[in-house]
């Protein structure tokens, strides 16, 4: 149910160092694999190579312009690879690289193949726009959007996180991300909470019985109730009570009664794209298939 294979997506910006710790944490406290990933994002050689970009640097394009970028680019890259190691390692984990080059979404949907969560960083509205900076931080609602794999968008600092917050409709999808949730907040000391969110008053009730249900479902012993009840705008009162308690928000999904298509359903996309939360928006683990398996079923058939 947790994740055993960890991706996180790095481009030297404090966004990407917030997500950076959030990998640690996580690694530290779950006993996986943990990877670190920087693309080089072909757009930004062309920024830096237009004219108005080149005279600003006070260089003139030439032939071999382009591939002079690239080769800075890779070397930053590396740089920043070589510091997450660095970092990693005093924390006493074990970590592996990749320097890919392409188009920023595709790269990192391409690697998160073989993990079970990213982990990245969102530029909010504050934030610098710098080059660096604009690449990770306008890729991330897309990235969340086309991932068949769970995806952690780390907003805030990690030192505000106090407790895990899953957004609860009796949704299926909301009940895999309880389940996750749950065993995450014991892997990592932290309160659980559940709420569900009504827009009228008079669906209160409902709520309740929806919260109700749910706790059958948790596996752990909880010293205070797990499950609350709001009446409001969904992803507004989910990112007010998630500030205000300093927690982590799950959402699965799918989830909210939206109808399933590829796309997240409206609250989470409104939830990701304000990005004054961190949110983990998950999507359940598919069991790998390994050799000693594979050969076990192969005696079967």
């Amino acid at each position: 149910m947790l994740f055993d294979k960890i991706l996180v997506a790095l481009d030297g910006s404090s966004n990407s160092r917030n997500a950076a710790e959030y990998a640690f944490w996580l690694a530290s406290n779950l006993d996986a694999q943990l990877t670190g990933q920087h693309v080089i994002d072909p757009r930004l050689v062309d920024l830096f190579i237009s004219p108005e970009f080149a005279e600003e640097l006070g260089f003139a394009c030439s032939v071999d312009t382009s591939e002079k970028v690239f080769s800075a680019l890779r070397r930053v890259g590396r740089v920043i690879l070589d510091l997450y190691v660095r970092e990693a390692n005093e924390r006493g984990l074990t970590v592996d690289t990749h320097l890919d080059e392409g188009y920023i979404v595709e790269c990192i949907l391409g690697r998160l193949k073989d993990y079970d969560l990213l982990v990245m960083g969102h530029k909010g509205r504050e934030d610098s726009t710098m080059p660096l900076n604009i690449v990770i931080g306008s890729v991330a609602e897309r990235v969340v959007i086309n991932s068949k794999k769970s995806v952690l968008i780390a907003s805030r600092p990690l030192k505000e996180i106090e407790q895990i917050l899953v957004a609860y409709d009796g949704s299926e999808p909301s009940r895999g991300a309880l389940l996750m949730a749950e065993s995450l907040a014991k892997n990592t000391n932290c309160k659980l909470k559940a709420i569900t969110v009504v827009p009228s008053h008079q669906e209160l009730k409902l709520a309740k019985v929806v919260g109700h249900d749910g706790e059958k479902y948790l596996r752990e012993y909880w010293g205070e109730n797990v499950f609350l009840q709001q009446e409001g705008e969904t992803s507004e009162s989910l990112l007010e009570y998630a500030q205000s308690t300093k927690s982590l928000l799950v959402l699965g999904a799918y989830g909210f009664n939206e109808k399933e298509t590829r796309e997240l359903g409206s609250t989470a996309t409104q939830v990701i794209r304000r990005a004054v939360a961190s949110t983990l928006v998950f999507r359940p683990i598919k069991k790998r298939v390994t050799k000693k398996s594979e050969k076990a079923l192969s005696k079967t058939i």
